[in-house]
């Protein structure tokens, strides 16, 4: 790989490239997507925000994996 898509700052990766940051913009509309969705079929607020935690945390973890494959290794 010649140009990472990330670059790590502490425990964030922050995107440096386009695709980076059509990653991390597809990250937001799918958390926004699955917020709309949880909150339509759950009957409270407590229900909402237990399955949207859980599904953040999935989001997260997929977009960590992702960034961390794709930035640059320390030297």
């Amino acid at each position: 790989m010649q140009f990472p898509w990330f670059k790590r700052i502490g425990l964030f990766y922050i995107p440096v490239s386009l695709m980076g940051w059509i990653l991390l913009v597809c990250g937001f509309v799918v958390a926004i997507l699955s917020f709309m969705d949880i909150d339509g079929r759950s009957h409270s607020v407590s229900d909402t925000l237990i399955n949207f935690v859980f599904m953040l945390l999935i989001i997260g973890a997929v977009y960590s994996s992702i960034a961390y494959l794709t930035s640059r290794n320390p030297k």
